[in-house]
């Protein structure tokens, strides 16, 4: 009995000890998989532009993103990306920074429209993890070097 007593004390230990890194490691994927699904989100919008040779937008709506193309003579728009939502999906929260756009688009040679004067910064957050996904001002994401 005794001992059957120490092995689940043991156990208690080790479970006290792996729960908070079990905890952080979770909140580090969760942003990770954030930041890639809105990493995806940049490049469908330019990839849909390029393809298509028509304007596209990439709009940011809360924590959600959607691309559309414009399609047809009529100008209508099709939706080819989303709506993805980051919050619902992996529990990441988007805000934009410095006054950069929630509706982003590209023109049929995959560049900004208008371009704009500074780099593009968005935050994403888990709980209190956080990172910054930048986008330079021809449209390409920064994978590294991004500073607020």
């Amino acid at each position: 009995m005794l001992e059957l007593m120490l092995v689940v004390a043991i156990l208690a230990v080790v479970f006290t000890m792996v729960v908070p890194r079990m905890t952080v490691i979770k909140s580090s994927s969760a942003l990770r998989a954030g930041r890639q699904q809105l990493t995806a989100a940049f490049a469908a919008a330019r990839a849909a532009a390029l393809q298509k040779g028509k304007t596209s937008t990439l709009t940011l709506t809360g924590n959600q993103a959607r691309v559309s193309v414009l399609s047809g003579l009529a100008g209508t728009s099709a939706q080819v990306f989303g709506p993805v939502d980051l919050y619902e999906s992996v529990g990441v929260s988007l805000t934009p920074l410095s006054s950069a756009p929630t509706t982003i688009t590209y023109n049929a040679r995959g560049l900004m429209t208008p371009t704009p004067a500074a780099m593009l910064k968005y935050r994403l957050t888990v709980g209190s993890k956080a990172d910054t996904l930048c986008i330079s001002p021809a449209g390409l994401i920064l994978k590294k070097g991004c500073t607020l």
